[in-house]
């Protein structure tokens, strides 16, 4: 009876969730923390094309590319991304093999830091993050280490209007980083 009440909860939530942060806000809420505004030039639709270091470290290597979009969400109040890889219109043998995730993003003032959660269908856990933000760039970091034991730091930087850059680094110590995954956004023409 606890599954099913717990599932019933979650659903609501779901369907409450995406009709507010998908229909529900244009812009940034009036009322909303500045820091806000650092997201707006991810605003939209965008395809990315991807790379990765080879396990060895010997060289980088493309990856499969990705649909990412990004939503204004709670009203104006946070951000929210659904990110699908390979991309939508590709096609798959087993649809259950393409990455679907989705990030819930807050910005905190008490604290002067953003709370991010990352969820997707394969994942045990949703993953959480902190992070700071500038007109600059985003920088996020993860608050458990990863089964390997690495902690991640997620920065986009570069970010204009039809284009933004995106890395992602592991460190075991939180002081020396390593690039590990590159993305490159392109915006979807309209």
């Amino acid at each position: 009876m606890k599954k099913i009440y717990l599932l019933a909860i979650v659903l609501a939530t779901a369907t409450l969730f995406s009709a507010v942060s998908i229909a529900g806000a244009s812009a940034v809420a009036d009322d909303a923390p500045p820091e806000l505004h650092h997201w707006e030039r991810l605003i939209g639709e965008w395809s990315t094309t991807e790379e990765g270091l080879k396990p060895d470290g010997s060289a980088w290597e493309a990856s499969k590319g990705a649909d990412w979009n990004f939503y204004w969400g709670f009203d104006g109040w946070g951000i929210r991304d659904d990110y699908t890889s390979p991309p939508a219109a590709e096609p798959v043998d087993d649809e259950s093999k393409r990455q679907r995730g989705t990030n819930l993003r807050i910005y905190n003032p008490s604290t002067g830091k953003w709370v991010m959660t990352w969820l997707t269908i394969s994942s045990t856990e949703p993953a959480g993050f902190t992070a700071t933000s500038t007109d600059e760039q985003i920088v996020m970091l993860s608050d458990v280490a990863n089964p390997k034991g690495f902690f991640g730091r997620i920065t986009f930087f570069d970010m204009k209007r039809d284009s933004f850059e995106w890395k992602l680094e592991w460190s075991r110590d939180k002081e020396q980083w390593m690039e590990v995954y590159r993305i490159h956004g392109t915006r979807k023409p309209k």
